[in-house]
């Protein structure tokens, strides 16, 4: 079994869509997923048109999410819930409405590959074992002895804090709170990838230690890491999704699970994006891909990564979109 799941759980005609007016403490509901993961609403954070939940079941429980107004439609909630006055919420929701577009700083490019080759060349010194990638990716668990020597990497660069918050983040939810935005925005900065997504909600996206340098210190010295890892050969990744409405397109109209975001998810085992292939009775469409990828493009695997493999056993890489 790749995922925890209910066998018993209720249907979704037993549920009330997610709305504005249900955004209140206390309330319980479930995650639009393919497993309908239950969750209860722990309140509102105004300055930020963000909502907070904890989960409550499977992998991640006990685990606390920070949300967009808008995600609310990502969820479903029992009947006979409390209710607010949504309009206000959604005067909130509105400021934060439009879009942020940061180009990819072309001229930045070159010194940043430059700095991921230092780092590379530095991190072999880091890297005196041989790894076993393909018993690795059959296991679904990465390495120990790669956690210790990617934490001290880090450690040596003086950002092993922003690699722990920034895998424990990724590994439950890349899109709670902004700790992940601002990454993808620093790639932008560095060249590497073009960032276009919702705008900046937090203010203090880029103070104290997670200012934009260390930010782009991290960043380079796990590309660097990596890449001495992987080697020069393409990865066999696979991406797999059920979708309960119209896939996305590709520009040629045909279906894809290509995504325009600065970060993507795939993994090492076929298993693993089968998965999500297979749906729920309320699945219209699936599918199912594999890609060829160069190691440039990878920026974490479950390999070196400790916190890819505490909650999930999913053989995950994250890719430079």
């Amino acid at each position: 079994m790749i995922y925890a799941s209910d066998p018993d759980a209720a249907p979704d005609a037993a549920y009330v869509p997610g709305a504005l007016e249900l955004l209140v403490a206390g309330n319980r509901g479930r995650r639009l997923d393919q497993r309908r993961t239950p969750v209860t609403l722990l309140g509102v954070v105004p300055e930020r048109a963000a909502f907070t939940l904890r989960i409550e079941a499977f992998e991640d429980a006990g685990a606390i999410w920070e949300l967009a107004l808008d995600e609310v439609e990502r969820f479903q909630f029992e009947p006979g819930g409390e209710r607010r006055d949504g309009a206000p919420l959604a005067a909130l929701r509105e400021r934060f409405a439009r879009r942020l577009v940061v180009p990819a700083d072309e001229r930045a490019r070159p010194r940043t590959l430059e700095r991921v080759e230092e780092e590379r060349e530095a991190a072999r010194e880091w890297l005196r074992r041989a790894v076993d990638v393909a018993g690795a990716v059959e296991r679904r668990a990465g390495e120990p002895w790669l956690f210790a020597a990617l934490e001290a990497f880090m450690a040596a660069r003086g950002v092993v804090d922003v690699e722990r918050a920034f895998g424990q983040r990724w590994a439950s939810n890349p899109r709670s709170g902004e700790l992940v935005k601002g990454h993808a925005i620093v790639l932008a900065e560095l060249g590497l990838c073009g960032y276009d997504g919702p705008v900046v909600r937090d203010a203090a996206l880029f103070a104290g230690g997670w200012s934009r340098e260390r930010r782009a210190a991290h960043v380079l010295a796990r590309l660097g890491f990596v890449q001495a890892l992987l080697g020069a050969e393409p990865l066999t990744l696979y991406r797999g999704a059920a979708v309960e409405g119209e896939p996305r397109r590709s520009a040629s109209g045909a279906p894809t699970l290509a995504a325009a975001g600065s970060l993507i998810s795939a993994t090492f085992a076929r298993a693993v994006a089968e998965a999500h292939f297979e749906g729920t009775p309320a699945t219209t469409s699936a599918l199912l891909e594999r890609w060829r990828v160069p190691p440039e493009r990878v920026l974490m695997t479950f390999l070196e990564t400790r916190a890819l493999n505490e909650r999930y056993r999913e053989a995950e890489a994250v890719l430079l979109g």
